[in-house]
C-alpha cells in the first residue's frame, strides 16, 4: 500500500503504465493506508490488554478464549467492511444515504461510516470487558495465593526468618 501511495506522486494516475486511478483512486489508496496503520497499532495495543490481564491476575475467565476470538472476528469484519465501504463510496457505488452509514465522513484518520464507527465502539466496550473481568475479585484471590507460593517465601526464607524470630 505505501509503494502504490508513493507511486501516487510519481506518476499520477497510474502504476508503472497501468490506469490504476481507476481502480484505486489516490484517495481511497491514500486513506486505507492511514486506517491501516492506525488499525494494526490499536489491535497491537488490544491484544496485549487481552493477553497480559489473564497473565497478571493468574486466572482465564470461563468464556475468556470466545469473547477473543469473537473480538477478533469482529475487527476483520470492521476492517473489510470499512475499506470496502470507503472504495464504494469514493467509486460513486452507494447513495449518500448508504455512503453516510458505511462509506465514508471525510474525517482524516478513522474515515470510516458511522455505522463502522458504532460497531468499532461496541467493540472496544467488549474489549474493555475482556480485558477487566480476570483482573476482578475472584483473581485477587488467586494472585493473594500465588503470592504466598512465591520464589519470596521459600522454605528457605520461612525458616531463616524463623530463626531470626527465636
Amino acid at each position: 500500500m505505501v509503494g502504490i501511495t508513493a507511486h501516487f506522486a510519481v506518476e499520477g494516475q497510474g502504476f508503472y503504465g497501468i490506469p490504476l486511478a481507476e481502480y484505486l483512486p489516490y484517495s481511497v489508496a491514500r486513506s486505507w493506508h492511514l486506517q491501516l496503520a492506525v488499525l494494526w497499532i490499536a489491535t497491537a495495543w488490544l491484544a496485549t490488554g487481552l493477553y497480559i490481564a489473564p497473565a497478571i491476575s493468574g486466572h482465564e475467565p470461563k468464556f475468556q478464549r470466545f469473547g477473543v476470538n469473537f473480538l477478533f472476528t469482529c475487527l476483520l469484519i470492521i476492517v473489510v467492511g470499512a475499506l470496502g465501504g470507503q472504495w464504494a463510496a469514493v467509486m460513486h457505488k452507494m447513495g449518500l444515504g448508504l455512503n453516510f452509514w458505511f462509506g465514508h465522513q471525510g474525517y482524516e484518520f478513522t474515515d470510516i461510516g458511522r455505522f463502522w464507527q458504532i460497531f468499532l465502539f461496541i467493540g472496544l466496550m467488549l474489549w474493555l470487558l475482556l480485558s477487566a473481568v480476570p483482573c476482578g475479585p475472584r483473581s485477587r484471590r488467586v494472585t493473594t495465593a500465588a503470592r504466598s507460593r512465591c520464589c519470596c517465601s521459600s522454605p528457605r526464607s520461612r525458616s531463616a526468618s524463623s530463626t531470626a524470630r527465636a
